[in-house]
């Protein structure tokens, strides 16, 4: 009899623990995924979401919004003509 109270105690902890694993996630939502697509093709979405996922790196750097901003960002910008500064690096000719 001993036997059938443990397992029964066990099965109702770890069916209390299983049922407030979901209760304590704390982690910010950024809402419903968009495609690189969708960023790329919507500017002022993507700079919002680059801006919230900049100020919380540490708990958003995984999330599929963060990534799929970033890779948005990365493509449209690939291929941009910018200025190179060669000023500050030093001539080996002498």
């Amino acid at each position: 009899m001993m036997g059938f109270s443990c397992a029964r105690n066990f099965a109702a902890v770890a069916l209390v623990s299983v049922a407030l694993t979901g209760c304590f996630d704390d982690t910010p939502d950024t809402g419903t995924i968009k495609p690189v697509d969708w960023y790329k093709a919507h500017d002022a979405e993507r700079q919002v979401m680059l801006e919230k996922c900049g100020n919380n790196p540490g708990e958003l750097k995984d999330d599929s919004n963060c990534i799929n901003a970033r890779q948005a960002m990365k493509l449209l910008s690939s291929g941009e003509e910018f200025e190179l500064d060669l000023s500050t690096l030093e001539d080996g000719e002498d």
